[in-house]
């Protein structure tokens, strides 16, 4: 068996309705003239259909009969380019949002966040982008797949099913018990987004990507029974929906959101894959697949780009009713990230995957910045001083930003030139100086510091062309000898 690498289109398109319904749930259903069922608004449990989505999509891809056959790096630099690029920028989007807030976040905190890992800190689960902690629990997922692999290689399928089944069964029961004697309001967060807690979803998925594959790829499927496998499948997750958000039936007993609903979701992906009617032909409409590829941009920019709207608004004393904002917003919202998706997530993610050697190269310029800058604080002021703490954190992480992006606008990754080099130096010294004046002013930082600001620009510049680009320089004039 091959890797499998044929996009089965009408999957893609739920990806866009799963990712609205969390836009609906974050965001508000009321658009004034008619109002959006609240079982449409379901982001948590959305989520959990993610999750058994890309549990199936991950043994449909990568899932071979030998060990042999799976390419380790290749598969840690197709998940890094898939998700971290644009994730990076939803990042950079919040933290800009949050500029006066950034200089007094715990370092801890800030980490957590860039490295996607803060779903495993409860505290720190919801903070900054809101949405963010689902991908720390996709990227545990991630982590999780070359090990399934190697146990589940030449496995066969009905012991498989009958383990992942289990695990659902367990895992729900565990969560259940938790649920109904600890939940309050410090154990919430490690209920409700603790990574293992939603595992159960993407094993389901996992298994049922290999049974796909093995048993119902080249295999036709009575067109009748796979409509009435998505017809009834659906119906029961409206209606476990609608007892839970409108009856209030399923209230501190078993949560929806955690992989409850994900046998019948697993069933509803299957019946799809297998679908070859009209439904099938119509969801791979190339608009609505294009809908479903921008998802993942919906999905991690929505509430940033919801609280820049809101504060744009604010700017322009622009008074909307939350009808009208509505209106306005999501279907904006949703040409921002189609288009983010064509021209930042497809051209970062070629990039990244064409570019691999640079990348090493490209994560020791990123620390290195942020450690020259701090070091033009010590040598300043001394390693033991904390009078300008706030300020530190500010020209170290926006100043990172700054200078990063600027090398990447000079593309000096792509040409060695010690004059780009110089010029990207002095224009992010010229930057970072104008957002620490400005953070002075506004009282979000402690001072400013203009002889530190000033040798920033200059250290960094000195530190990168002698590590790196005298050496090339040298080189180049070796050869031309």
């Amino acid at each position: 068996m091959q890797q499998s690498t044929e996009k089965i289109n009408q999957l893609t398109f739920t990806r866009f309705l799963a990712a609205l319904s969390v836009v609906f749930f974050h965001s508000g259903r009321d658009f004034g003239f008619f109002q959006i069922p609240s079982i449409f608004a379901s982001g948590l449990t959305a989520v959990s259909y993610f999750y058994v989505l890309s549990g199936f999509v991950m043994a449909y891809v990568y899932y071979r009969p030998s060990p042999s056959g799976f390419e380790t790096r290749k598969y840690w630099l197709t998940r890094f380019s898939r998700i971290y690029p644009v994730y990076i920028f939803s990042f950079l989007v919040t933290c800009f949002y949050y500029i006066d807030i950034v200089p007094k976040t715990r370092l801890k905190e800030f980490l957590a966040n860039l490295f996607l890992y803060q779903a495993w800190i409860p505290e720190y689960s919801v903070s900054y982008n809101i949405a963010a902690w689902s991908l720390s629990v996709e990227v545990f997922f991630y982590i999780l797949v070359p090990v399934f692999l190697f146990f589940m290689l030449n496995q066969p399928v009905k012991r498989l099913i009958w383990l992942s089944v289990m695990f659902w069964a367990l895992s729900q029961l565990v969560h259940s018990t938790l649920l109904i004697g600890y939940l309050n309001s410090t154990t919430r967060y490690f209920l409700g987004y603790f990574p293992p807690f939603h595992l159960n979803a993407f094993l389901l998925g996992f298994v049922g990507g290999i049974w796909y594959l093995k048993h119902r790829a080249n295999q036709n499927t009575s067109s009748f029974v796979n409509l009435s496998l998505i017809f009834f499948s659906m119906l029961f997750v409206l209606s476990a929906l609608y007892f839970r958000d409108v009856q209030h039936i399923f209230g501190r007993t078993f949560s929806l959101d955690v992989g409850l609903l994900a046998p019948l979701f697993l069933i509803t992906i299957l019946a799809l894959a297998s679908d070859s009617t009209g439904l099938s032909k119509l969801l791979s409409h190339r608009w609505l697949v294009l809908l479903g590829d921008s998802s993942y941009a919906l999905y991690i920019l929505h509430v940033p780009f919801r609280w820049w709207f809101e504060r744009i608004l604010s700017y322009f004393s622009i008074t909307l009713s939350p009808h009208a904002f509505l209106v306005i917003y999501i279907p904006v919202t949703i040409i921002l990230c189609v288009l983010i998706y064509k021209c930042l997530e497809v051209p970062a993610r070629d990039w990244v995957r064409n570019n691999s050697n640079k990348l090493g190269i490209i994560l020791f310029d990123v620390v290195l910045i942020a450690v020259i800058i701090k070091l033009a604080f010590v040598l300043r002021l001394g390693l033991f001083d904390t009078g300008f703490l706030r300020t530190q954190r500010f020209a170290i992480f926006f100043g990172t930003v700054i200078f990063f992006s600027l090398f990447m606008l000079f593309q000096i990754y792509k040409a060695y030139s010690w004059y780009m080099l110089g010029l990207s130096s002095l224009l992010g010294g010229i930057v970072l100086t104008t957002f620490v004046y400005y953070a002075w002013q506004m009282q979000w930082v402690e001072g400013f510091p203009r002889p530190i600001l000033a040798m920033i620009p200059f250290l960094i510049f000195l530190s990168i062309y002698i590590y790196r680009m005298l050496p090339q320089i040298l080189v180049k004039k070796d050869v031309s000898k």
